[in-house]
């Protein structure tokens, strides 16, 4: 058993808090299609990072304006998808008991998105929620999560990260975060992931004043 201490909760969204992978590969396989590219190299640039960060990475020599259109087909198409979208196991037992001051999501998603999947998930909103478009950089750049650590007004050292991205646990790691792996068979942990889970469902949580107490089996 493994028990934690924190203040606040930042998690991911994607993967993390709703199952939305089926949904994401979807409208960038059509992406790829579109342009002739190879699908299996554009999927995995697609964990952790945003829309603008994947074109950038793989169509260098695209204009701003053609970017914008493809993100714009793409955002369409991950929120028509929404209404499919199932949470984590768990997940939104415990995040109905969490006060919406003690939690945040950081995600690669843009705001629109983000909110489709939440309310397609049945999960509610916290206080403070970091989108694609709310940094200057995306992760594996620890600004969203030191961003929403300081939105809930909370030291980022006093918070717990939960993520399932390489690029989100370099992040959390940078920020200084202990981490929370979403990731079952993971045993190597390294940065500040301090263990790992498959979903909530065994993960028991007890706000007591300043204090959320965290047992995972």
């Amino acid at each position: 058993m493994t028990h934690l201490e924190c203040s606040a909760l930042l998690f991911d969204l994607d993967d993390t808090l709703v199952l939305s992978t089926p949904s994401i590969e979807a409208a960038w396989c059509g992406f790829a299609k579109r342009h002739g590219l190879d699908f299996d190299k554009v999927r995995t640039l697609l964990p952790g990072r945003r829309g603008r960060d994947i074109l950038a990475a793989v169509m260098p020599r695209m204009t701003d304006a053609q970017a914008a259109n493809e993100l714009d087909i793409i955002r369409q198409s991950e929120i028509a998808a929404s209404e499919t979208i199932m949470p984590v196991p768990g997940a939104e037992a415990l995040t109905h008991m969490l006060p919406k001051n003690r939690w945040a999501v950081v995600t690669a998603a843009p705001r629109m998105v983000m909110e489709a999947r939440l309310r397609g998930a049945g999960l509610p909103t916290p206080a403070v929620t970091i989108c694609a478009e709310d940094v200057v950089d995306g992760k594996p750049s620890p600004e969203g999560f030191l961003a929403a650590a300081g939105g809930l007004e909370f030291d980022p050292r006093h918070c717990l990260g939960f993520e399932d991205s390489t690029a989100g646990f370099q992040a959390l790691t940078e920020a200084g975060i202990k981490t929370v792996a979403i990731a079952r068979h993971m045993t190597v942990y390294e940065g500040t992931v301090v263990c790992s889970i498959g979903d909530y469902e065994d993960v028991t949580i007890e706000v007591a004043g300043d204090r959320i107490r965290i047992e995972i089996p």
